[in-house]
């Protein structure tokens, strides 16, 4: 499990959460593409209050377009 963790190979369930909260849904190809660092970032940023959640999705989806060439999806509007 500590090795999962440290080199962050698959999305780790906090960083799930936070997709779910933003709107994106992120392939796990797209997740491997970034850096450790924007990885590891993307499981400490905040992702709470309406400010942390634009934040965290504008960065996502800026660090995913540069790792891929293309912006993530996006998921469809809860009803």
């Amino acid at each position: 499990m500590a090795e999962i963790t440290d080199e962050l190979e698959l999305v780790p369930n906090v960083v799930r959460t936070k997709l779910d909260r933003v709107g994106i849904k992120l392939h796990l190809r797209e997740w491997q593409l970034l850096s450790l660092g924007d990885r590891r970032q993307l499981c400490d940023l905040p992702c709470e209050s309406d400010d942390e959640v634009r934040h965290y999705a504008e960065l996502l989806n800026a660090w995913v377009e540069t790792a891929t060439g293309h912006r993530p999806q996006a998921l469809p509007p809860k009803a």
